[in-house]
């Protein structure tokens, strides 16, 4: 079967020119046309297919190409576009034999190869069902999301008979990544109750286990059978518990870990505590079956200390998992304030020593995809794909500074997002790896058995970090700054950006490796100074000893469970249904807001455990009608949880307090069930509003991605009106700043309201994001529609006097847009 490959524009001039003076040590390496007429063309026709699966070869093996024109020249060149002394040519029948090639990565036209170093056969020959976890400390990951996007994103596969899945396994074991995040659907695998059909999720465990793989699994969907909710957070606690027990047991030691849910604080579904509560179930489900298993919980993308997590650390979530579990998406500029506001919240809530686990990792430093692949797909172009290399390869060092124990790179397999504008993945959807597999597995190799030691000061313009290895000795990950190192978008891989590292290291040779691993000898001088060759491009000298750290990393934490206290029971879980008609959830549902006086809901009180309990279930902020006055009674799990009709009455004069509820049985604590409230009609009976000067068109700063912008009064609608226009690229966002004058002030505010509404040049008017920024807080709201509509936000605590300014905006999908404002005003309560 024959596959047509990625097809670029220029391919010998994206060499000569876009990679241009990259250094003459690396191997990313290219299989230039030597046919004058093919180099003229304007779209050189050279594809071909390799017979090495993936196009992933090991060093020293020969590998053959297949599709090439016959009689058509070819001649190896470097990264640089030097050649290598290593040519040929397709014969008659369009195959050329590429003879035995060190490790790399290298370009035959328009077609890619990876070589990596041969591993020990034996390492991928781990039973099944062996008790020893393999890898199950290092640093480095993948999600691959092999169940969910090995066999619908690749093109037809002209390797093992079509099997991607195996293709995919194979690739990540000779790549030597020691973990994968998979993905398992619950919808599919028990679509009835009592039925389970692992379907492809058991066999690719077993693929992955068998070659010494770690997995760590997620599922975050739900059968409509539950309890009506398809693909959303179920509110059964007990199906929960089932389903996790069910998973952990028939996976076994094919998992090394498991983590419930994604990202449920991205544009959640379901409230915050309704997720603490199920995450309670899952985690007594997963530790039923495996007591021994680390349990994650979800990966969160909210900034630290934000509303769900805030309200999720008070739902005691922090007792019900085992690690500290994190997305990041973020510029590698912004490492350091994000990761000290997210070690911050973790002393605050008792975890500061729990092993921070980034269960996703990536960035847009690349930008939109600016290619195309066979299927008319928005795609990476090669030199995007450099500038995702360095950029993966230095963020991974980045986080371990931060003091990260273990990132999953997002991801494995071809993921499109954004309308296919934004494609993830270190493979292609032809199946081939970019050099981001090179990469990743020249830094599992180099640095994955290596303890970090800390960063080196070899002056401005480069960064150095140190790494001790099981041996002794040390290596050295070095680079020249560039651009990813402190922007958040980058355009182009050049210039190299060249500079010297120098290492006091005594006399020798070293071992000298290259940011795709090739690798090559360096020798100090006669002063026992090792002059390195930097680039923008990280590359590692082994074989070192006595370097001193300048700047040591941060710790990085520990799996560790919590235990529980004397006078605690944490198997007893509450959860709450609040009637709709009673209260709205706002904040992204991390908080319910009370619109009449009082307020129904529903209390369920569950028992985890295996022996019936008697106790009552205590209320603070505020009071809750209809629970029994005398202790009940809860059976073991397996009876049922018992339910209350209640309903709830703030405590006088507040307008918000958070409604806390914890189980009492058996002379045991439970965990608790808290739910900020925010009492809406009394507030707005009682509130003062106080006008800003938004009309004042001066009080408003320009901040947009817009290449065409417009502030002006619009005497029609009453409102102050901004036109924006983008001529080119995808980041489309408009938040301008409102500056206060010198008699305003936030101090006291409780809530911000203003009139919105937009127009674009799309009939859906749509918008991605609608946001406030103020007083370092961001803070979603509705969109915005053509009609004038009234929106509130509630101010964050930390804003006061000092507070003079907020961000007030959209990310529209449309390229031209306009978008009104007025009546801006700030609601303190009385």
């Amino acid at each position: 079967m024959k596959m047509q490959m990625r097809n670029y524009a220029h391919p010998s001039l994206s060499v000569e020119h876009t990679l241009r003076g990259l250094g003459a040590s690396c191997a990313f390496v290219v299989l230039g046309i030597a046919s004058p007429a093919a180099a003229e063309a304007e779209d050189a026709p050279f594809h071909v297919v390799l017979d090495a699966p993936g196009h992933v070869c090991v060093e020293g093996e020969a590998t053959v190409a297949r599709g090439g024109e016959p009689g058509t020249a070819w001649t190896l060149l470097d990264w640089r576009g030097r050649e290598t002394g290593i040519s040929g040519s397709f014969d008659e029948s369009g195959v050329a034999e590429l003879p035995p090639l060190r490790t790399g990565y290298y370009r035959l036209g328009s077609t890619t190869l990876a070589v990596v170093p041969p591993r020990n056969p034996a390492s991928r020959l781990l039973p099944f069902d062996s008790n020893e976890v393999p890898n199950a400390a290092p640093f480095y990951g993948t999600d691959s999301a092999m169940s969910w996007c090995a066999r619908k994103q690749f093109l037809d596969c002209p390797w093992n008979g079509g099997d991607t899945f195996r293709m995919v396994a194979d690739i990540l074991w000779l790549s030597g990544i020691p973990h994968v995040r998979e993905r398992l659907s619950w919808r599919t695998s028990n679509p009835e109750p009592g039925a389970f059909d692992w379907a492809q999720y058991l066999p690719n465990a077993n693929l992955l286990r068998e070659r010494g793989i770690l997995v760590s699994d997620v599922f975050h969907d739900s059968p409509e059978w539950v309890d009506g909710r398809k693909r959303r957070l179920p509110s059964d606690l007990g199906a929960i518990f089932d389903f996790c027990f069910r998973a952990a047991s028939d996976f076994g030691g094919a998992i090394g870990d498991w983590e419930f849910w994604n990202e449920p604080d991205v544009k959640a579904a379901s409230p915050v505590w309704d997720y603490a509560a199920a995450l309670k179930a899952a985690y007594f489900g997963f530790k039923a079956a495996r007591p021994d298993m680390p349990v994650a919980p979800a990966g969160m993308g909210e900034g630290p200390g934000g509303f769900f997590m805030r309200t999720l650390f008070a739902n005691d979530a922090a007792k019900f998992a085992d690690v500290f579990n994190y997305h990041v998406y973020s510029p590698l500029s912004h490492y350091p304030e994000l990761f000290g506001g997210l070690r911050s919240v973790m002393e605050k809530n008792g975890i500061g020593e729990r092993a921070i686990w980034l269960t996703e990792i990536g960035g847009n430093v690349e930008g939109p995809a600016a290619g195309t692949d066979s299927k008319r797909k928005r795609a990476h172009t090669p030199e995007q794909e450099l500038i995702v290399a360095e950029f993966c390869a230095k963020s991974l060092i980045a986080l371990q500074m931060q003091g990260v124990a273990r990132a999953y790179w997002f991801s494995f397999c071809p993921v499109f997002e954004q309308d296919g504008r934004k494609e993830w993945g270190v493979m292609r959807r032809d199946g081939t790896v970019k050099p981001l597999y090179a990469v990743l597995a020249t830094q599992s190799r180099e640095l994955g058995a290596a303890r970090l030691e800390g960063e080196l000061d070899v002056g401005d313009g480069a960064k150095a970090f140190v790494f001790g290895q099981p041996d002794g000795s040390q290596t050295v990950a070095f680079w020249s700054v560039s651009p990813v190192d402190h922007t958040s978008e980058v355009r182009s891989a050049t210039p190299e950006l060249a500079r010297e590292v120098r290492l006091k290291t005594g006399g020798g040779e070293f071992r000298l490796a290259d940011l795709c691993g090739h690798a090559s000898a360096v020798t100090s001088d006669q002063d026992g100074i090792l002059v390195l060759p930097a680039t923008r491009f990280p590359a590692y000298v082994s074989g070192l000893r006595g370097l001193v750290a300048d700047t040591p990393p941060h710790p990085a934490g520990r799996v560790l469970p919590y235990e529980p206290v004397a006078d605690e029971d944490l198997t007893v879980v509450l959860r709450a249904e609040l009637n709709e008609e009673d209260f709205s959830l706002t904040l992204n549902k991390t908080r319910a807001e009370l619109r009449a006086d009082s307020g129904r809901l529903r209390l369920f009180v569950w028992n985890f455990g295996d022996t019936a309990k008697t106790g009552n279930v205590q209320v603070a902020g505020g009071r809750l009608a209809g629970l029994p006055d005398e202790p009940f009674v809860i059976g073991p799990f397996g009876s049922g949880p018992v339910v209350f009709d209640c309903t709830y009455m703030p405590d006088d004069g507040s307008f918000d307090q958070d409604l806390v509820l914890s189980g009492l049985f058996n002379g045991k604590r439970g965990s608790r069930l808290t739910i900020p409230m925010w009492m809406e009609k009394r507030f707005m009976e009682t509130c003062e509003r106080i006008p800003l000067d938004w009309s004042n068109l001066a009080a408003w700063e320009r901040n947009d991605s817009a290449q065409k912008y417009r502030c002006s009064w619009d005497q029609a609608e009453q409102a102050v009106r901004f036109d924006f226009e983008w001529t080119d690229g995808n980041n489309k966002w408009l938040y301008p700043y409102y500056r206060l004058s010198p008699g305003e002030s936030l101090e006291g505010g409780k809530r911000l309201a203003f009139e919105v509404k937009s127009a674009q040049d799309k009939v859906e008017n749509d918008f991605s994001n609608s946001l406030v920024y103020v007083g370092g807080t961001t803070m979603s709201y509705a969109a915005p529609t053509a009609d004038w509509e009234t929106r509130q936000i509630e101010l964050p605590a930390g804003c006061d006097a000092g507070t003079r300014d907020f961000r007030l905006g959209a990310n529209p999908r449309g390229r031209v847009v306009t978008f009104w404002v007025r009546n801006v005003a700030v609601l303190r309560g009385k």
